[in-house]
């Protein structure tokens, strides 16, 4: 981190100030050597979420003091925008053929914008408008490489004493905050030359530099209130980008469940729930396999086993893949075409982007610390966590009861999602209330039935049950079971099932028929469900058990 302090070395070559008509003899607020720390991480190359932390708070160029830094850090966004890798190599080759005098229009225009106070409140995509590159390229002589230095000039920057990636969050911050003290120094100063220059009435003046230091107050990285028209600006950018990007979200590859849920969105948190034995490990297995199985979408899955070993969770994924018994892969009593069948199976997983990680003792911090190594690692290509499962997570501290752990666990893993960017998908277990039910059937799971706090329900954006809805006949198990899969809370997207076959021996899931669940169907998606009617003792027609509505009935919210 470096430290906050004014840096009044800039080279009249190439460090010429922005213009912001500060007092005779000062310069405005800045940090030269700050900036070129914060430069050096998102040139190193190696930090795959740098660039994303810092546009996070440094919308646009201008939040730099120096004029080839702000050169530097265009090229930065124009690389960010285009999805490519941001390094000093990159940077150098784009600024080799970007025209140097269309680049200090560029500059020239978001100037305008910000002295006319239009630039800090602008969206997403009208400030991509802003600095993308519509010239054709030019040679090295006129290029905005040459003007500041050539690649020596970039490569420079690379080297800051103060660069720490460690320390990049702090960094930004106090960038901004110097960029703000700039833009409080240019209002008030207009403000004082009106005083100076016009019969402007002091009551007037005093209004003027009351809201100069609302609006200003609103640009605070620490301020959670925006305005509506900010926000409706940054909600179209987004709604624009996911419809020209609609494969934003991981799609798990089973179609009703991805219509439902809208795909696994980024910063989601799901949970997968089922009491042990019914199959939750399987099925997230063979989610992860839908997903780590296209290496072409660079969809990256971390797995965190907890309960069973690595070489355990393999033998399961072999056991999907190639269709044999996991019980002959467990013996190792193979026929000739079931050992070619899972060498086969092997061989494609070698291409598959998954990593799995079994500890017994992990707590919940740790996991996170995995989870950011793990995104630097692959340069930004994990897109899925799943954890199997959460209740075997040790929380933040030792003497927590499992209450507070749980509602720990469950905080962390949402905050984890939401700074990442990514899906987490938390398998958990159960309380024994959902075993009740009628005869030999449980009833369906309800979201009280989660295991030890109510704040997995809270903090989850979806809540997935897995339900078995045939029995044992005689006491012999089907190799085929019929299973729901529920979806009984969806912040973004109606709850209701979706039909799944189980082949235990295999390991399997496959999606069922809808046909087969009619009655089920009808209860779950024709609306709000009917007050359950009394019967008497005597009829002989059972009473109907709960069901789940696809749609929120009256007084639900949707959203909690």
């Amino acid at each position: 981190m470096i430290s906050s302090h004014r840096d009044d070395t800039a080279s009249p070559s190439r460090g010429k100030p922005a213009k912001n008509a500060p007092p005779a003899g000062r310069e405005p607020p800045h940090n030269l050597e700050l900036e070129r720390a914060i430069l050096a991480v998102l040139l190193d190359g190696r930090h795959a979420t740098a660039m994303h932390k810092v546009r996070q708070q440094v919308a646009h160029p201008l939040a730099f003091f120096q004029r080839d830094h702000r050169i530097a850090y265009l090229a930065c966004l124009e690389l960010d925008d285009a999805g490519h890798r941001i390094d000093a190599q990159a940077v150098a080759e784009l600024l080799s053929r970007y025209d140097f005098k269309a680049m200090l229009d560029k500059l020239r225009n978001q100037q305008l914008l910000l002295e006319s106070d239009q630039l800090d409140g602008l969206g997403v995509e009208r400030l991509r408008q802003l600095w993308r590159r519509q010239e054709p390229d030019v040679g090295y002589e006129d290029s905005a490489l040459a003007a500041i230095g050539g690649y020596n000039a970039v490569a420079e920057l690379t080297e800051s004493h103060g660069a720490s990636a460690a320390g990049l969050e702090r960094n930004v911050a106090l960038l901004w905050d110097y960029h703000l003290k700039r833009r409080m120094i240019t209002r008030l100063q207009a403000l004082t030359d009106k005083a100076y220059r016009t019969p402007e009435e002091f009551g007037n003046l005093i209004d003027q530099g009351s809201q100069a230091m609302l609006d200003l107050g609103r640009m605070t990285q620490s301020s959670l209130v925006y305005t509506l028209g900010t926000v409706v600006d940054e909600t179209l950018d987004s709604i624009a980008h996911r419809a020209t990007n609609p494969d934003e979200g991981v799609k798990t590859g089973i179609a009703d469940l991805d219509e439902r849920l809208v795909a696994l969105r980024p910063g989601g948190l799901y949970v997968l729930a089922a009491r042990p034995g019914a199959g939750k490990t399987s099925l997230a297995l063979n989610l992860v396999g839908n997903i780590a199985r296209r290496p072409e979408l660079a969809q990256g899955v971390l797995f965190f086993s907890l309960e069973v070993d690595r070489i355990d969770l393999v033998k399961k994924l072999l056991s999907a893949e190639s269709g044999i018994d996991f019980r002959a892969i467990e013996t190792g009593l193979l026929e000739p075409a079931q050992q070619e069948a899972l060498y086969a199976a092997a061989q494609r997983f070698k291409d598959w982007r998954l990593d799995l990680m079994d500890v017994s003792d992990l707590n919940v911090a740790n996991l996170r610390s995995v989870v950011k190594r793990r995104m630097l690692e692959s340069e930004g290509k994990l897109k899925l966590v799943v954890i199997d499962y959460l209740q075997l997570l040790g929380g933040t501290r030792h003497d927590m009861n499992e209450y507070e752990k749980v509602s720990d666990i469950s905080r962390v893993l949402k905050v984890l999602a939401r700074e990442m960017r990514i899906p987490v998908l938390a398998l958990s277990q159960m309380s024994r209330d959902s075993e009740k039910g009628v005869q030999t059937t449980p009833r369906e799971p309800r979201l009280s039935d989660l295991r030890g706090s109510g704040t997995i329900e809270q903090d989850a954006d979806a809540v997935i049950f897995i339900h078995r809805c045939d029995a044992p006949q005689d006491g012999q198990d089907s190799p085929c079971r019929k299973m729901k899969v529920i979806i009984a809370k969806n912040r973004f997207g109606p709850t209701g099932f979706v039909p799944m076959h189980f082949f235990p021996a295999k390991m399997l899931f496959k999606q069922a028929p809808r046909d087969e669940y009619v009655e089920e169907d009808d209860a779950y998606d024709a609306g709000p469900k009917p007050a359950r009617q009394r019967r008497d003792k005597g009829d002989s027609v059972p009473q109907r058990r709960e069901k789940i509505d696809s749609q929120p009935g009256d007084g639900e919210d949707l959203f909690q």
